[in-house]
């Protein structure tokens, strides 16, 4: 233990305030163990708020990432269930369709892998889509394919955050935002301090490194390597007053998806690839041309404005799934990294707890940190939906990890 904890209880420092810094800080609260989170800036300012939040159940592989996806939309509900006064959970299908052949044949395949592991997915007609979703015109085509995919959601991720760690915090937890961890003190491969802007060193049995894409920093600062790289993303809002959007829109350049208000939300990886090495004036007129483009679709789009534009990095191991455990050479230092970390936060948060409290995950063994050498950042995507991210997103957009050696 890095100071040793009163009455046996576990004594730890969460690094992150975003939505798998609150999961873990909640869970762990739950369980009964002393928590401080610590964040350099506000509850889920980072990564977090800079989302497109989705259910992505839909897209993820291997099947034991699929399978803990199926069960975080499970956490997202019962989480939901017992919030009276605060939603960020919001039930919604996707209509998802391609152009290019090679990608039709990766949807069909996808959904035929669907079936198979038990997700319901389903063809629709231009007509079936049209009497699902009035708003939404389909760019004409000789033979249009949608698939239907009926489960899934999108999320609020700052009020999700904000209700857990209300929760954490009603069970004793502390919470100190913009105090930025700056060092570690390590001895004998355990961490003994964690050391803050405002001057604390702080004692704790165990340092949970939840700090998103700056997690390869925090688990250098303890001599540990992790490895990630962090690719940026813009998400924009539309102002209110669009024509009510039911289904979240999955198409070849374009992701649209409701949000409050009758308002709407949109990405593109397309817009990601310009973002590294972009004039000011472009980043600026992105949004703009990304609206423009999504008019084309739904043509109700064009009584509204941009009402808010957001950048962040995504943080995104070598092979696209997660990274949770202990790190080696340090044997206190957890880490909880995720891409698609707002749909996978609950179930995260609720399996490293059960760890962090002695109680072994053995599903969790695929996404050890240790499965990487020292230094490594290249594998193959596992993950389906990191290989369509690579696909789309010019290699270029993605900026290498500090050199930690």
């Amino acid at each position: 233990m890095i100071g040793g904890s009163l009455n046996d209880m576990l004594d730890a420092i969460v690094v992150g305030a975003g939505v798998v810094g609150a999961s873990v800080a909640h869970c762990l609260a739950e369980s009964g163990a002393q928590v401080r989170v610590l964040e350099a800036g506000g509850v889920a300012a980072g990564t977090s708020a800079a989302t497109f939040a989705v259910d992505i159940t839909r897209v993820k592989t291997p099947r034991e990432l699929f399978q803990l996806s199926l069960a975080s939309a499970g956490e997202h509900a019962t989480l939901q269930a017992r919030s009276v006064d605060s939603c960020w959970v919001h039930p919604a299908a996707t209509l998802e369709w391609e152009s290019e052949p090679s990608d039709r044949q990766r949807l069909r395949d996808r959904c035929e892998r669907m079936h198979a592991w038990g997700y319901p997915a389903q063809w629709l007609s231009a007509q079936q889509v049209h009497a699902f979703e009035p708003a939404l015109v389909l760019p004409p085509t000789e033979d249009h394919e949608v698939a239907f995919f009926a489960a899934g959601g999108w999320y609020e991720p700052v009020v999700f955050a904000r209700v857990l760690l209300d929760r954490a915090q009603d069970r004793g937890a502390g919470l100190r935002l913009r105090d930025p961890v700056t060092a570690m003190s390590v001895a004998d491969g355990r961490i003994t301090e964690v050391h803050t802007t405002s001057g604390e060193r702080l004692r704790a049995d165990v340092v949970v490194n939840c700090a998103g894409p700056q997690s390869t920093q925090i688990a250098a600062m303890a001599g540990a390597w992790l490895p990630l790289r962090r690719v940026p993303g813009m998400v924009v809002t539309t102002t209110p007053g669009a024509a009510p959007l039911r289904a979240i829109l999955a198409t070849p350049d374009l992701n649209i998806r409701p949000h409050n208000d009758d308002a709407v939300m949109l990405h593109s990886w397309l817009v990601d690839r310009e973002l590294v090495g972009a004039t000011d004036a472009r980043r600026r007129a992105l949004p703009t041309a990304l609206l423009d483009r999504a008019r084309n679709l739904l043509p109700a789009l064009a009584g509204v404005g941009v009402h808010s534009a957001t950048v962040g990095e995504r943080p995104l191991p070598p092979d696209g799934l997660p990274l949770i455990g202990y790190s080696e050479g340090v044997r206190n230092l957890y880490s909880v990294v995720s891409h698609s970390a707002v749909h996978l936060a609950p179930i995260l948060g609720r399996l490293a707890a059960h760890e962090l409290t002695g109680h072994r995950q053995d599903r969790l063994d695929l996404f050890r940190p240790t499965r990487f050498g020292p230094g490594s950042l290249t594998a193959p995507a596992r993950d389906e939906n990191t290989r369509t991210m690579l696909a789309r997103v010019d290699a270029r957009a993605f900026e290498e990890p500090a050199d930690v050696s």
